[in-house]
């Protein structure tokens, strides 16, 4: 369960994290209920999202000599299968956190993929796991 946790999260590019914050914008643009997409299969409200220690100090690592002095946290609704996880289509739309470093100007920055192997493959996280399915 720890190591779970610790590497809870997936890294995404910035392209897939800004379709998923236009989902959110056309929901709401489209005066849909905000509260049907809180609403879990069981009647449950979704309230919160974790990511792991793991993750979250690769955001934090300065970025092709860029310093990361923060993290925005951006709202959006992804589809995502019955277990939490985003999926590209099908499922259900849900509301997903994303989590981009930031740079000294306040602009997001990607990561440096010189070719390390270290590197996470995208330019921020998203895909927590979702409360109150995984939460204690």
């Amino acid at each position: 369960m720890k190591e779970r946790l610790l590497n809870a999260g997936s890294f995404f590019r910035m392209s897939a994290i800004q379709g998923h914050v236009k989902n959110l914008i056309a929901h709401v643009k489209a005066k849909k209920a905000s509260s049907e997409v809180f609403i879990e299969d069981d009647g449950d409200i979704r309230r919160a999202e974790l990511f792991g220690k793991n993750v979250i100090n690769k955001l934090l690592a300065d970025k092709g000599g860029k310093e990361v002095v923060g993290i925005r946290i951006y709202y959006g609704h992804a589809f995502e299968d019955a277990d939490g996880n985003i999926v590209k289509a099908g499922g259900k739309l849900r509301p997903r956190l994303f989590l981009v470093p930031v740079d000294e100007n306040g602009k997001d920055i990607g990561f440096d993929e010189s070719g390390l192997k270290d590197e996470p493959n995208g330019d921020g996280a998203g895909g927590g796991l979702p409360c109150p399915k995984t939460c204690a």
